[in-house]
């Protein structure tokens, strides 16, 4: 067996099903399940049962998952102290993304990063548009939206979660914020729709911080990611259990910056911060 095998196994104990487990390696389902069952030939015993639509690791395998946790984060100390040259880890890494994952999701950890990189300057681009590589526009781009086939490399993050909330504490029919008509086809815009087909809208708008402050001035309605909605007292949820819409987070890499050190070091922090900050799989 080698490292990679092992590593596969480890993903899919921790994330339950085969696409999940494809995602945060990089690879696709039949490529997961293909090596899956390679590891299962060549050790003779089968390491995963099928319950309830999820894949439980069978006795053989959760007697090793404690050794596989040590080996994955051996690995990563490993790299971590590879990386560790002053020469090398130094310069500015740019990171295009929305507002809110600039603001609301890594700005609030930089003081991790800058403690471990003091060197590495990082550049904050809000874009709600896709940048491009081929120009240099951005080093790394975190998008809420599944990249085209044969764009750059692309890494799966998790899910951010968006629930509706309302901002003060009216009762009745309140007025509604959307996003702008060319975003009208977004998961959380679908929820809308369901919810409050004969909403009124008051008020359109691309960027969150926008309509969650316009929200407040209406005591509106407002689909919010929970990292801002829950911490703002400005707002309630609603409650709905079918009031929720999740979105997928990926980061793609510049393709002549991948073997950068300083480049790797922000991906890696960018990882470990959406690791704690973000669903990892479809359940709450």
């Amino acid at each position: 067996m080698t490292w990679d095998d092992l590593e596969l196994l480890r993903c899919i104990a921790e994330a339950g099903t085969l696409t999940q487990a494809g995602r945060i390696l990089g690879v696709d389902q039949t490529t997961a399940a293909r090596r899956l069952a390679r590891v299962e030939r060549q050790l003779g015993v089968t390491l995963f049962d099928r319950i309830d639509g999820r894949l439980a690791a069978t006795p053989a395998l959760a007697a090793a998952r404690e050794h596989l946790a040590i080996m994955a984060d051996a690995a990563r100390q490993s790299e971590a102290a590879l990386r560790q040259t002053k020469a090398e880890l130094d310069g500015r890494v740019r990171i295009s993304s929305t507002g809110f994952v600039l603001a609301h999701l890594l700005a609030p950890d930089l003081g991790t990063f800058h403690a471990a990189h003091p060197r590495i300057v990082l550049d904050f681009s809000a874009e709600t548009r896709n940048v491009s590589f081929e120009r240099r526009e951005a080093d790394i781009s975190i998008r809420m939206a599944r990249p085209a086939a044969g764009e750059a490399l692309a890494r799966w993050l998790g899910l951010l979660r968006l629930r509706l909330y309302r901002a003060g504490d009216g009762e009745g029919a309140a007025p509604l914020m959307r996003y702008e008509e060319d975003l009208a086809h977004v998961p959380e815009m679908r929820v809308l729709d369901r919810l409050r087909p004969h909403g009124q809208v008051v008020m359109r708008a691309g960027h969150l911080d926008i309509l969650a402050e316009a929200a407040v001035a209406l005591g509106a309605e407002v689909m919010l990611p929970e990292a801002l909605g829950d911490a703002d007292p400005r707002f309630r949820r609603v409650d709905d259990p079918a009031a929720v819409a999740d979105r997928e987070l990926f980061m793609m890499i510049h393709p002549d910056r991948r073997r950068s050190v300083s480049v790797s070091a922000v991906v890696a922090w960018i990882e470990t911060v959406c690791r704690t900050r973000l669903i990892r799989s479809g359940a709450a």
